[in-house]
């Protein structure tokens, strides 16, 4: 983290060198996987190695493999499932979870096994008994072999085998599992607990037919080396860079604040360009990496009560900045939201005039044009386009613009100044909490500058906010002079360049502003908490609270989403209950029996309910061979428990993420599994095993797959791990065979690879045959379904700003920004599954491309319709009736049109049928035509320029354009996916 007693550099001259960085495209030297070579990353990657590597050696050191049992690699594969890799008490807590999940299976596997032997008479059991020490004592005297090891042969083998006990072990451990995949697929935080108590389970399963008695400490062989590898993580936790909840956070918020400088030097960059030249996904990589970074520092959020620190800054500290991080996280993306509009409707403009009117005019011959999805409304917006174009607006004089450039650079420098002073003091204070502390001096000196960073903002926001108005109304004001009859038109013509003018000095006045909340708040604790002192945790109500909620999520290093994002809660539900809003009533409603039956066929074959059932399936159908006596033997030998498990953890709810997770898993395992080889015959070479040898290569393979586990995208977390789990099998089995043999050993090297990938083979093809029948689970069909609830949920944010607008609802602000928070998580919850589309074959006409496309307009609908109900409770109610009169907000016929067209996509988006070919689209003419239609009066004056409701009035105007372009854009999305529909003859007609 650089920690140096340096003074804080002067900010002021890196603005050039921050736009430079950022309109690079952010190249760097190393892909993204690799690009961890930092002092941070690699004292994390060092704790989570000492661990893995000493639980290594316990297989390689005599007296604990003796102690321990073949099984003692699992304290180093449980060291790589759950590295100690982020705060001591998140380390817990998957431990806590992991052996929850042990600590259930057992009990139920006890029971199981109590239950199950009672099913057998003793009379039954004592001649089972007699009979195998009879037929071992035979194979002894035939053999000279033992009579103890030839009767445990026979035990592996079947010979106790008996219907009851296996139809009695077989109902009720599968009950278990089937309780344990509903709970690993509905709920993420729990995913350690199922997946571990499966594997007990597993245990029972294969077991308790097979032993002639009652045996208790069954799962030891696992529970033993899952605790060591646990004790080891918590104490790398402890003795190696511990780190605090406050140190992460503190972290991640100075990664927020350095991304929050890059949509400034966009801004730098678009200043005095007419056209300027910014590469789109530039921009909306920038704004991907800003939510990126803040979903991922959100969750330790919930953790803050419970940290127990050692710094100058406790929970209650890092705990106020959420807000001022949250508020300029929302002003900077709108700033940058502005720059990706600007360049996208020019683009499509363009695009559309180019198609439908330029071309067109440059043929001396009437072209009728093709038969083309959405052509209609293409060439009605073609006509808008065209008459827009052609108004007399005048481009801005040369002088004006650099004026307006003058004084927006500075606001800019100023703004980028305060967010590094930010930054600054984060650091200082998380850098160095205890050890080698900055002096006073180097504290008071940057203190002292970034008082002077916030007194420069507010000074500058002032002069930026008056100057900028006072260049628009120069330009502006001589056509403001003229009498209504005489310069109406002009004005509307012009009335463009005024929105774009004043929206650009509201978001920027906002970012401003917000910056400048964040500054100050930073100065407070940064003077008021200066002496280093130990933090005890504040309260233990929000681990009960991080447990209850289920979208809740633990803060580690990367994090895989598996829940359905259908299962969100409806913010807009509290929201209208609250204003006595109804979201609306059925007419009829079913009997409470019809609503029972319908509501348990529905727990049964929902999506957690039909993954459990393909769970319990796969169970029976690769462990029923350890239960009949002609396979039993086999299977033990060759190790089918490896199948069954690999079968069970392959299963995923969709089928995409189940192809994903096959070619990770395949890939994992043969890498892993040549490694292992590499491994095994460099450390022994031809010989039974060196132990130091093996320590030797173990240290630095343990590198190569903990580098894998910590830093690849979370998409490979499973075939990274699985790569982990066959490099320890060949490794572990292989000593084992040669150290501590017994029967049913898988043999030493390439012996133990082919069985295993044989076994992970047959394990996804049990798991690919149960996936498949009777109906494979579509991951296009429940994300175009999770699209269209998206898309009712904006028709009911939308009704919600209706009912909201010109009422006088003043906590329009603090409704508007949980709803439009909640929505934004919801949809980003869609990257992953949408980028795995690929891999799926599905009947679904939506693609990975169309899905990214609707799932980026619902998020335009989601922002725009956001800002709209803030402004409803700041807006001043003359603004709100005369964006109302003039855009026709709250019209009955307006209201109709854009709720049918959201009606329609909706449907459209979750039955696949393509909508009708003339709808009332393009929405934004017909708000034009409403404008024209009603005679607005859109005289203005320089007061209303310098109006500060004015500003605002034109982001609500502009935010409820961008609204309907977006539904109108969401159309032609959904049209060229899924064609037309009701198709009108315009061959006879001029169109």
């Amino acid at each position: 983290m650089g920690e140096t007693n340096e003074p804080p550099r002067d900010d002021g001259k890196t603005i050039n060198a921050l736009q430079e960085r950022v309109l690079s495209g952010g190249k760097k030297r190393l892909p993204p996987f690799l690009d961890h070579f930092n002092a941070r990353d690699l004292k994390i990657l060092f704790r989570c190695w000492v661990a893995a590597w000493v639980a290594c050696l316990l297989f390689v050191i005599s007296p604990s493999l003796s102690s321990l049992g073949q099984a003692t690699f699992f304290a180093c594969l449980v060291s790589l499932i759950l590295p100690p890799s982020s705060v001591i008490f998140i380390h817990l807590l998957g431990a806590i979870s992991l052996y929850l999940g042990v600590c259930l299976a057992w009990a139920w596997g006890v029971i199981t096994m109590k239950a199950a032997y009672a099913a057998r008479p003793s009379a039954d059991t004592q001649a089972q008994l007699l009979a195998l020490e009879q037929t071992a004592a035979q194979q002894a005297n035939a053999t000279g072999q033992s009579v103890a090891s030839l009767a445990q042969i026979l035990v592996y083998e079947g010979h106790m085998l008996d219907a009851r006990v296996t139809a009695v072990t077989y109902c009720l451990i599968c009950t278990f599992i089937y309780f344990m995949a509903r709970l690993r697929a509905s709920n993420p935080k729990a995913t350690f607990t199922a997946i571990f108590g499966t594997i007990i389970s597993d245990l029972f399963l294969i077991y308790i037919p097979l032993l002639p008695s009652f045996n208790g400490t069954l799962p030891l062989t696992l529970a033993k080396p899952a605790g060591v590898g646990i004790g080891l993580g918590f104490a790398c936790s402890v003795l190696f860079f511990p780190q605090s909840t406050s140190r992460v956070i503190l972290n991640g918020m100075e990664e927020i604040i350095e991304l929050l400088t890059h949509p400034l030097a966009f801004t730098m960059e678009t200043l005095g360009k007419r056209d300027p030249d910014l590469d789109m996904a530039l921009l909306r990589q920038t704004q991907i990496r800003i939510i990126g970074e803040y979903r991922k520092a959100e969750p330790a959020l919930a953790f803050l009560p419970l940290d127990f620190s050692i710094g100058c800054w406790g929970a209650q500290h890092v705990g106020a900045l959420k807000e001022p991080i949250r508020q300029a996280i929302g002003a900077t993306l709108s700033l940058l939201e502005f720059h990706m509009n600007r360049l996208s409707g020019k683009a499509r403009a363009k695009e559309v005039l180019l198609k439908y009117v330029d071309q067109i005019e440059a043929k001396d011959e009437k072209v009728k044009g093709s038969r083309e999805v959405g052509r209609h409304q293409l060439q009605e917006m073609a006509r808008m386009l065209d008459g827009l174009r052609n108004s007399d607006t005048e481009p801005i004089p040369e002088e004006t613009l650099q004026a307006f450039v003058s004084t927006a650079s500075k606001a800019i420098e100023a703004c980028v100044v305060a967010l590094h002073a930010a930054k600054d003091c984060i650091h200082m204070v998380n850098s160095r909490p205890w050890y080698r502390r900055p002096s006073p001096e180097s504290r008071d000196e940057l203190c002292q500058r970034s008082r002077k960073a916030l007194d420069n903002l507010r000074m500058v926001r002032q002069t930026f906010i008056t100057n900028t108005t006072e260049t628009l109304v120069g330009w502006y004001g001589p056509l403001m002079d003229g009498t209504p009859r005489e310069d109406s038109d002009r004005h509307a013509k012009n009335f463009s360049g005024i929105v774009v003018g004043l929206v650009f000095e509201e978001h920027m006045g906002n970012a401003m502003d917000k910056t400048e909340v964040l500054l100050d708040q930073v100065l407070n604790i940064f003077h008021s908490a200066q002496r280093t002192r130990v933090w005890w945790p504040l309260s233990l109500k929000a681990f009960g609270s991080w447990v209850s909620g289920k979208g809740n999520k633990a803060p580690t290093m990367t994090q895989v989403s598996d829940e359905d994002p259908e299962e969100q809660p409806d913010a807009t539900q509290s929201v209208q209950e609250r204003l006595r809003l109804s979201r609306g009533y059925r007419v009829k409603r079913r009997s409470a029996i019809g609503r029972a039956i319908l509501g348990i066929y529905h727990w049964f074959t929902c999506n957690e309910g039909l993954y459990a059932m393909r769970m319990v399936v796969v169970t029976i159908a690769i462990g029923i061979v350890s239960a009949l006596p002609s396979t039993a033997g086999f299977f033990y030998r060759e190790k089918g428990l490896w199948a069954l498990i690999m079968a069970q953890t392959g299963l995923m709810p969709y089928m995409a993420d189940f192809i994903f997770s096959v070619i990770a898993r395949v890939v994992g395992t043969i890498v892993g599994g040549l490694l292992g080889l590499l491994a095994w015959y460099i450390g022994s070479g031809n010989g039974p095993g060196s132990p130091y040898g093996l320590a030797a290569v173990m240290a630095v393979m343990l590198v190569i797959f903990l580098w894998c586990r910590l830093y690849s995208p979370p998409s490979l977390l499973q075939g990274s791990i699985m790569g982990c789990a066959t490099f320890l099998l060949v490794v572990a089995y292989s000593f084992d065979d040669t150290h501590v043999p017994t029967y049913g050993n898988p043999g030493v090297g390439y012996t133990v690879f082919w069985r295993r990938l044989l076994l992970v083979l047959i394990g996804i093809g049990a798991g690919t045959i149960v996936q498949l029948f009777p109906h494979p689970p579509s991951a296009a069909k429940h994300i175009s379904k999770t699209l269209s609830t998206s898309i009712r949920a904006i028709s009911d944010q939308y009704a919600l700003l209706l009912s909201c607008w010109a009422q006088g609802q003043k906590d329009g602000r603090l409704l508007a920004e949980p709803i439009a928070l909640q929505m934004a998580q919801s949809l980003v919850l869609l990257d992953g599954p949408i980028q795995l589309l690929r891999y799926e074959f599905s009947s679904s006409r939506f693609d990975s491309a169309s899905m990214d496309q609707v799932k980026l307009l619902c998020h335009a609908l989601n922002r725009n319709l956001g800002r709209l109900l803030a402004l409803s409770a700041s807006l001043p109610q003359e603004y709100q009736d005369r964006l109302a009169r003039m855009t026709g907000l709250l019209d009955h016929r307006c209201i109709g049109e854009v709720m049918a067209v959201l009606s329609v996509c909706e449907q459209a988006l979750k039955t696949g049928d393509a909508p009708p070919e003339l709808l009332p689209t393009p929405l934004l003419q017909r708000s034009m035509e409403y404008w024209h239609a009603h005679a607005m009066d859109t005289l203005l004056s320089a007061e209303m320029l310098r109006d500060e409701h004015y500003r605002r009035y034109c982001v609500g105007v502009s935010a409820y354009v961008k609204f309907l372009g977006t539904v109108d854009e969401l159309v032609l999305v959904v049209k060229g996916v899924l064609g037309e529909s009701h198709l009108v003859s315009w061959e006879q007609q001029e169109v």
